[in-house]
């Protein structure tokens, strides 16, 4: 291998690895600016990274950034071994958008489907299907249940929780789906 090859892999690596990641971190900032917007206010508590002082409210943001880097790193160098140039295999290019696309859902729905459902909008459609389909009833009454302990959460520990969990969610996904693929039986 070149050195024209080994500069064209290395960038294939780091275009695909850094757009996954802004997209991630794109997700992420809708979420931060949704909660800021929503009465969770930035307190004067802040630490000095890189001599600039940070609110503790965006510090899981620089945590989510250096996550989705190393999985979407990793998720990459296991479907494009470094002895084959991403461009030889098809195949490989579609398995690493479809990681992408996978982790990137599963990363937004673990973000915002518990802020969506702590949502008036969310209840009152809710009842309203829920009187139309008389199978629903019940639902409504048996997720209030369940989801009232995580909703009775302070506003900071709700944040946290769905960063980490999201994050996670992203990590594991990444790492299931990037699994290199099983080389077929040979039949003797």
């Amino acid at each position: 291998m070149g050195k024209s090859d080994l500069a064209s892999n290395l960038a294939n690596k780091a275009s695909s690895v850094l757009g996954a990641t802004v997209v991630v971190i794109l997700i992420d900032l809708l979420l931060i600016f949704y909660v800021l917007a929503h009465g969770f206010g930035f307190t004067s508590n802040g630490v000095i990274v890189g001599g600039i002082n940070v609110q503790l409210q965006w510090l899981p943001l620089l945590g989510v950034l250096c996550v989705s880097l190393a999985a979407f790193y990793g998720a990459f160098t296991r479907i494009f071994p470094r002895w084959l140039k991403p461009e030889a295999d098809p195949v490989a290019r579609l398995r690493f958008m479809r990681v992408v696309a996978v982790c990137v859902a599963a990363f937004t729905c673990v973000l915002y489907i518990p802020y969506l459902l702590g949502s008036s909008w969310f209840w009152l459609h809710l009842s309203h299907v829920s009187h139309l389909i008389h199978q629903l009833q019940g639902f409504g009454a048996w997720l209030e249940k369940v989801e009232m302990p995580v909703l009775s959460l302070d506003a900071v520990w709700q944040y946290a929780a769905t960063q980490v969990l999201a994050t996670a969610t992203l990590v594991v996904f990444a790492w299931v789906l990037a699994r290199p693929a099983k080389r077929p039986k040979r039949i003797r």
